[in-house]
């Protein structure tokens, strides 16, 4: 054990409160997201049947869950709008048209990438985990209310869908 504790390059532990999000096309969210999880990721084994037994096989397509944020709402709702904006635009629920003008009229695409930046203890960058082709498909409600105390800040979580992540070099 002691062998193994002295190979170690780093012995920190990371911090859950260490990183920052961003998604290209919604700059708004960046500076008010409080949760995210890296999805978890899965390798169905393929299975093969014999007449005496079940074998099974690595799995050739890995699956990614949902990738969910949580974020604060800012005061003016910015950041909330602009991801209700992009799934209005993907959804077009009153006309086929809101298609098109989301399209050539803002700067979203029907995608963008994302990235998730975890920071070391001295907040330094040290793992860049980009996502690739980033969609909302669920944006959660806000509850206000009127008989609370003290100030709380609405916050709000939104889940995506996306091709596949991977880890850039640092």
């Amino acid at each position: 054990m002691a062998n193994f504790v002295a190979n170690q390059h780093n012995v920190n532990p990371l911090s859950a409160s260490g990183f920052t999000f961003n998604i290209q096309k919604i700059p708004e969210l960046t500076y008010f997201a409080q949760e995210v999880t890296l999805p978890s990721v899965s390798l169905p084994s393929a299975e093969i049947q014999t007449p005496l037994s079940t074998f099974y096989e690595s799995g050739v397509n890995l699956q990614y869950s949902d990738l969910t944020v949580s974020f604060i709402v800012d005061e003016d709702m910015s950041n909330y709008l602009a991801i209700y904006k992009w799934m209005v635009g993907l959804g077009f629920p009153e006309a086929r048209i809101q298609f098109s003008d989301f399209i050539n009229g803002s700067n979203l695409n029907e995608v963008s990438d994302g990235n998730l930046q975890i920071l070391s203890s001295s907040n330094n960058v040290i793992r860049s985990i980009v996502f690739y082709d980033l969609r909302p498909i669920e944006l959660g409600g806000l509850t206000m209310v009127t008989n609370q105390s003290d100030v709380t800040y609405l916050t709000c979580d939104v889940t995506f869908n996306y091709t596949f992540f991977k880890f850039e070099g640092l």
